[in-house]
């Protein structure tokens, strides 16, 4: 079946909405907000339909050839036809209407909307599926649980797809991509190259792993069979352990772990870091409830600091923490530890501690669980950084009925050409 439709916005998941002559909702990925397109109808779920484009005969003034070769095949990407500008636009008007659809009936007081220093090349990571039969390394298709090869990533940095394309090119990868199913490359900034992780199902040979790790951009190579920690690093006198180097503010230095968690766009997590010092919170005491590698408490311990507490369940995290705050020669205000926020909160309460400040940064399930303990532990301010714009808002909900003023909201663009985005939020208990 095929309609002409009026695409009235983008929504949450980054595709149109616009509806057929009886009503019917439809979904069209690629389109932007006022376009009349010629659509064909591929899937009728009841309530609503999904389709593709046909043809576009209004065309938005937004809209810009895509940059990348698999866009529209690969499902990584949703929003490369629109002008950058206009992609700021969108994500705005998701966030809101985010807001507006959970029942939010107070003003949202969004301080502003930060983009990307860069529209392309900033992902300091790339995670790829390996298939040995084709020999390709890729992203899954969209729709679809298939391997799209991919020879250049257009959000990667330069130093991944360099690496990607020394890989492609090595026989000794060759060799073990037959017992690989997936590899994890990412940058080291401060020293221009990348490390590399494999997971493999059999035990590489010491040779083969001197001649994957020889790779011109590589620092360090590792692979992971089981355990906590993968093997590494190859060469064993790689540089901190094999660690990748980040510059934080100031003159402060993060080392990490190939395979610990760092956020995807550096440069926009600095500009959180720096938002956050920005407001000059009054605190003594700050509790992080999903720490990682010490992200952001490191940035935000200061003179004032009495102490600094932050928790996370990834025990490697919690080492490039410690090992952070040694090189920097941060004293024992700091306190690093492996448990789940919910044993931190539980921890708190029955030793009766108290934090000024109190921030998460939870995965995209959000942290519901723990709100209600948080105005035990909390006296006054609540940061929350989230990734994920619907889990946010639920959780905004709860700690407003807990007694919590939402008092500034920010919008990131971590995640240019996505119709994801960060969002961080400054909160404050009534009284």
């Amino acid at each position: 079946m095929e309609a002409t439709v009026r695409i009235e916005k983008v929504v949450f998941g980054g595709e149109g909405l616009g509806r057929l002559s009886d009503g019917k909702v439809l979904f069209v990925p690629y389109s932007l907000p006022g376009e009349l397109v010629k659509v064909r109808v591929v899937k009728d779920l009841g309530d609503y339909a999904e389709a593709e484009i046909v043809d576009i005969l209004e065309p938005s003034p937004d809209r810009r050839s895509p940059l990348c070769p698999y866009y529209g095949v690969c499902g990584g990407c949703q929003f490369q036809h629109a002008t950058y500008q206009a992609q700021l636009s969108l994500k705005q008007a998701i966030l809101f209407e985010t807001f507006s659809r959970a029942g939010w009936k107070e003003d949202i007081p969004l301080e502003g909307v930060i983009p990307s220093p860069k529209e392309f090349f900033y992902r300091n990571r790339l995670r790829l599926h390996v298939e040995a039969d084709a020999f390709k390394m890729g992203f899954v298709k969209r729709k679809s649980h298939e391997v799209l090869k991919i020879e250049r990533c257009f959000l990667a940095e330069e130093v991944l797809n360099k690496v990607l394309f020394d890989l492609y090119q090595s026989p000794v990868w060759i060799r073990l991509s037959a017992y690989s199913k997936r590899v994890k490359i990412e940058s080291s900034p401060l020293e221009g190259k990348a490390t590399l992780i494999f997971w493999t199902a059999l035990k590489p040979g010491k040779e083969d792993l001197k001649e994957l790790a020889s790779l011109s951009s590589l620092k360090a190579c590792f692979y992971w069979r089981k355990g906590r920690h993968p093997e590494g690093p190859f060469p064993e006198g790689a540089s901190f352990g094999g660690r990748r180097l980040f510059k934080g503010l100031d003159h402060l230095v993060y080392y990490v772990q190939p395979g610990v968690f760092v956020q995807t766009n550096w440069e926009i997590n600095l500009a959180i870091m720096d938002t956050i010092r920005s407001w000059r919170l009054d605190y003594e005491t700050v509790l992080d409830l999903h720490c990682g590698m010490g992200n952001f408490i490191l940035a935000l311990i200061s003179s004032e600091t009495t102490k600094a507490l932050g928790v996370d369940t990834d025990l490697r995290a919690i080492e490039d923490g410690l090992y952070t705050a040694e090189k920097n020669g941060i004293d024992g205000r700091l306190d690093l530890r492996q448990m789940s926020s919910t044993e931190a909160l539980y921890q708190a309460i029955k030793q009766g501690e108290r934090f000024d400040l109190v921030l998460v940064d939870p995965p995209r399930g959000g942290c519901k669980e723990i709100l209600r303990f948080l105005p035990e532990v909390n006296k006054r301010y609540l940061v929350y950084v989230s990734c994920d714009a619907p889990t946010l808002v639920r959780d905004l909900k709860i700690l407003r009925d807990l007694g919590y003023l939402l008092k500034k909201v920010y919008l990131f663009d971590m995640f240019p050409q996505t119709y994801h985005f960060e969002v961080l939020c400054l909160l404050e208990r009534k009284g």
